[in-house]
């Protein structure tokens, strides 16, 4: 069997394409939903959209004026709360489905303790626990966060298939 290390060059590439997968998908949700005219669902999809352009745009940054290898861990835990906070606050405005809005927290929510966990593992432990559920937690919880935009066409589709059937006779 042959140890993959996680740590290598040769996966940067992968995970540029995943990030690029998963701004295209973004990308089309809010296409989407702009033309179905579904405010709940694009304004989901649209904050997606700014929390990954923002990623895209300040990664680099983070990582080259972080000398210390903290502070990306917390700015990257706060943005995640940051996230959860403003879905979390729409629902109950009702600009955003709740039935999203609590599914979304439930999905995102180890994102930031995942960044915690990988500050005090690295830093102030000086272990490596953390690298594998960092390397494969991480990108499901984007991934989940992105199809999450689909959901509320999925609902729609599932809803208008239900109520298009006739009514089925029960004696």
């Amino acid at each position: 069997m042959t140890n993959i290390d996680i740590n290598s060059d040769s996966l940067k590439p992968l995970l540029g394409a995943i990030f690029d997968s998963q701004m295209m998908l973004v990308s089309l949700s809010v296409i989407l939903f702009c033309f179905l005219k579904d405010r709940l669902a694009l304004r989901y999809s649209l904050l997606c959209f700014a929390f990954f352009v923002n990623g895209y745009l300040t990664h680099d940054l983070i990582l080259e004026l972080d000398t210390h290898m903290v502070f990306r861990y917390i700015y990257w835990a706060a943005a995640d709360i940051l996230f959860i906070a403003i879905v979390a606050y729409w629902a109950l405005k009702d600009k955003m489905y709740m039935w999203q809005s609590i599914i979304c927290q439930l999905v995102v929510i180890p994102a930031p303790l995942l960044q915690l966990f990988r500050l005090v593992d690295r830093h102030l432990m000086e272990l490596s626990y953390s690298g594998y559920f960092y390397k494969t937690i991480l990108p499901l919880v984007n991934y989940a966060t992105v199809f999450l935009c689909f959901a509320p066409l999925i609902y729609l589709l599932g809803r208008k298939r239900v109520s298009s059937q006739p009514p089925q006779d029960v004696s």
